[in-house]
């Protein structure tokens, strides 16, 4: 792990605002956020795979080992089509190592999975209100990111 460096691209800014909570408490000792461990958001989903070959392609050239990470939102895509693309964009241009995960729906689903811990972090947020509507019962079947608008 030693002079590795960890490269997180992420289709937009709230993905990466998330993972800036979360990363610290989860990473695999030796790694440090905006150390060593970098995350960059792009502006959707088709920035994102046009940024992969590029980026794929300038860290196999880095002097130091790269570990690609790339997080990718389902929507209504086939997961293992969509996880098959994601990986082509990154070996026809390098041999890097990389992982590839999928946000099933979409990262929005996941913040309104706890309504509760919502309320806690936006107190005028009122989790009681929603709780029992049908709508928000089981969030990867509404559209999150538009009802958390």
């Amino acid at each position: 792990m030693k002079g590795e460096i960890a490269e997180i691209l992420v289709e937009e800014p709230s993905m990466k605002h998330f993972l800036q909570g979360i990363l610290p408490g989860i990473l695999p000792k030796g790694y440090i956020l905006n150390s060593n461990c970098f995350i960059r958001a792009h502006q959707g989903k088709q920035d994102l795979r046009k940024s992969i070959p590029k980026k794929a392609g300038a860290y196999q050239k880095y002097s130091v080992p790269i570990r690609l990470i790339v997080i990718h939102d389902q929507d209504s895509a086939d997961c293992i089509l969509l996880k098959k693309e994601l990986r082509d964009l990154i070996i026809s241009n390098s041999t890097i190592t990389h992982l590839i995960r999928i946000a099933c729906r979409e990262l929005e689903a996941w913040y309104l999975g706890d309504l509760d811990a919502l309320q806690a972090v936006y107190p005028r947020f009122k989790a009681e209100k929603y709780k029992n509507r049908k709508l928000f019962r089981n969030p990867d079947e509404c559209q999150a990111s538009h009802e958390i608008k």
